[in-house]
């Protein structure tokens, strides 16, 4: 059973890493991106925190969900619901209005392929430095057995070793790391490491984005007047918002707006709408260059004009030209904005009014440019949200090789077999002098030192140890008899000592 669990354990650790380094190559490929989606754009479909995998396609249509880059480096999840490869229509599925962007088809990621709930806070939690760090440590500590244990069975087989030759090897292994001819894979292998784990803590432990500059505000205040002859429906010759204009006294009118904020493009347009459905943009204005401050502007509103452009509309379509909304857009664009506040008017036949009396003044709306927050050096720059998919995967390349440079020492034999002996008999050789070999004592070669070490063992005897002519050659004596094991480079050219020979 333990047999089958060791050998299980080991087929899903190599599965994980598979999918692991598929799912690297498939990432830095851009076939396939993944995207932890956040706010509620697309409930209840997507919820916040889930994991949502795209792929890149060949062609999109209506009705795929599509990823996109926004201009301020973050990925938009949402619906297309028109256009065509030359520029869609995105739409959240819980927004009530469509994606400012249109972007075309070589400009999205990809299309949603797989949902996986909860996954994006899963994969935040799994790709942080601590879990890495742990990981990493039980893939070492559990693979590092697994690389030489079919040696250590034929090894057993062969010899009895000693209580400390497991942390000798390790020993072994870990010094020829560091040595030639790894030394430069290992350091370098340590080095990205060290620096993926510091790139990733700085990616994890911050936002993605941060506010490349403060918020600024952008404010839109409406009025309206209309000139009117002395009669009993007015106290005054001037009519001003927020009361009716009625139409058989006064059939023009002019709006009037104050804008505060950033430098923009101001266009002012009237878009009109009737209940049928109908609708349409007609321009009151040429466009205005306005710098940082205050800028006010007027535009005339010839609302019989307008009643008649809808009436023309009516005939054609069959449907009902009123009542009429004309709605004031003096639309602010330019440097990332694009504020439209509107001054929502009724037309009847019998007066222009406000929809809504309180809505002269539109609330202020936020602006803030957002970058991503990122490490610069020179003109190269690397994105916190870039660094949280790079780090992951460059710990998980240095774990790899090392485990395979590991893999290769501990097979990487001991320079010299006299080094070896050393080192996993430290107390029982003990280096001397050349010994001379005692008249009339019988001297016995003994074929490997394993042999010579159990007989030491077993007497009680230290193995005597000398290097002489390229030649180690160690020796156990009891009374009446010499054991002796040699190896080097002039073994096999050298006399077998007879007992006049010096040992």
């Amino acid at each position: 059973m333990p047999r089958l669990t060791h050998r299980l354990a080991g087929i899903a650790s190599a599965l994980a890493v598979l999918g692991i380094l598929l799912a690297a190559v498939l990432l830095g490929s851009g076939q396939v991106a993944f995207v932890n989606t956040y706010g509620v754009s697309m409930n209840p479909l997507y919820h916040q925190g889930d994991l949502v995998v795209v792929s890149h396609a060949e062609s999109y249509a209506a009705g795929d969900i599509a990823a996109y880059h926004l201009g301020s480096g973050e990925v938009a999840l949402h619906r297309i619901i028109a256009g065509d490869a030359n520029g869609f229509t995105l739409k959240g599925d819980n927004n009530e209005s469509v994606d400012v962007d249109h972007p075309a088809a070589v400009n999205l990621i990809g299309k949603a392929v797989l949902h996986i709930p909860h996954g994006g806070k899963v994969l935040q939690t799994l790709t942080t430095p601590p879990v890495l760090g742990l990981a990493a440590f039980a893939l070492l500590a559990g693979a590092a057995p697994s690389l030489n244990r079919r040696r250590r069975r034929r090894a057993a087989r062969k010899e009895s070793m000693s209580s400390n030759a497991a942390s000798q090897k390790t020993r072994h292994t870990v010094r020829a790391m560091f040595e030639a001819p790894f030394t430069p894979w290992t350091a370098t292998a340590t080095v990205v490491g060290v620096v993926a784990m510091g790139l990733g803590t700085w990616a994890w432990t911050g936002p993605a984005d941060a506010p490349a500059r403060a918020a600024i505000e952008a404010h839109m205040d409406f009025s309206y007047s209309a000139e009117v002859p002395r009669t009993p429906a007015y106290d005054d010759t001037t009519v001003r918002s927020p009361d009716p204009v009625f139409r058989q006294v006064a059939d023009d009118m002019e709006v009037h707006y104050t804008y505060q904020g950033p430098a923009a493009v101001i266009a002012p347009v009237a878009e009109l709408s009737t209940p049928g459905g109908w609708h349409t943009t007609v321009p009151l204005g040429d466009p205005t260059d306005v710098s940082t401050g205050t800028h006010r502007g007027t535009v005339k509103l010839d609302v019989a004009a307008l009643e008649e452009r809808a009436a023309r509309a009516a005939k054609v379509t069959g449907l009902p030209a009123s009542p009429l909304t004309i709605e004031v857009v003096p639309a602010a664009t330019g440097d990332g904005q694009d504020f439209r506040p509107a001054l929502e008017l009724s037309v009847t036949p019998l007066q222009v009014s406000m929809v809504d009396p309180t809505a002269l003044s539109v609330a202020a709306n936020k602006l803030e440019t957002a970058a991503p927050r990122a490490l610069t050096l020179g003109t190269w720059q690397l994105s916190a949200g870039i660094a949280r998919v790079i780090a992951p995967g460059l710990l998980l390349l240095a774990l790899a090789s090392l485990m395979v440079i590991a893999a290769n020492a501990r097979r990487r034999p001991s320079r010299t077999e006299a080094e070896d002996i050393r080192r996993r008999w430290p107390s029982l050789v003990i280096p001397v002098q050349p010994v001379p070999s005692v008249s009339g004592r019988p001297v016995i070669d003994v074929v490997d030192f394993p042999t010579l070490a159990k007989l030491a063992e077993r007497y009680g005897l230290l193995v005597l140890h000398w290097t002489r002519s390229g030649i180690e050659t160690f020796i156990v004596q009891d009374d009446n008899t010499t054991y002796r094991y040699r190896s080097g480079d002039g073994v096999g050219t050298q006399p077998v000592a007879t007992p006049a020979e010096t040992a």
